[in-house]
């Protein structure tokens, strides 16, 4: 086994998981070990443990890889969209989330289709959806909309629908073809609730 060259613990487990990430897609999810993912390393078994003792800790922070990486495409389209309506922008967002075609958005498939069979995944989910709506939070914040609009789960759930279908279903193309169709009905749910809203105040 070929001596690695001594990294930051950041960067060595960001190494590690992006190795853990080519084997669940190779392999999936269930059927990959620690073993796996040690070998497609390079590294010795107690390196990998020294910073990872699961594959399921490797797949929680390749999920929050994807957060991280989602919140950059969010702050340059926010920063390109200046002129838009502030409705047809989050529209845009959250419709970009949901087709994006990308390894992160296929391993959060994955994570999707395990967590019912798997107790550890099972009991990450509720802090990723929690994840994903601080997320849209701010960006609700950054448009001057009300933060509240995710707080029933509606729009949490839909995109993850969507983001299923699209990936199980290979429904891409025909989802795609209608993006402007997705658009306006997340946009004309989110101006409903900000109406109700300004109504019950």
């Amino acid at each position: 086994m070929t001596r690695q060259k001594r990294l930051p613990k950041e960067e060595r487990m960001r190494q590690i998981r992006n190795h853990a990430k080519n084997v669940f897609l190779r392999k999936g999810f269930d059927k990959t070990t620690m073993e796996d993912v040690i070998e497609e390393t390079g590294m010795s078994k107690g390196g990998v443990y020294r910073h990872y003792s699961s594959t399921t800790e490797m797949l929680y922070d390749l999920m929050i890889d994807g957060n991280v990486y989602r919140n950059t495409l969010i702050d340059e389209y926010l920063e390109n969209n200046k002129g838009k309506n502030k409705f047809e922008q989050i529209g845009e967002i959250l419709v970009d989330k949901a087709l994006a075609s990308t390894d992160l958005m296929r391993l959060y498939v994955i994570f999707l289709k395990s967590k019912d069979y798997n107790k550890d995944l099972y009991n990450l989910y509720p802090k990723l959806k929690e994840i994903a709506k601080k997320q849209f939070d701010v960006v609700a914040k950054k448009l001057e909309i009300k933060e509240d609009i995710f707080k029933d789960e509606f729009l949490v759930n839909y995109i993850n629908g969507l983001i299923l279908s699209t990936e199980i279903l290979d429904a891409r193309e025909s989802f795609d073809s209608q993006r402007e169709f997705l658009k306006d009905t997340i946009v004309n749910y989110i101006m409903r609730i900000e109406k109700y809203d300004d109504k019950e105040d």
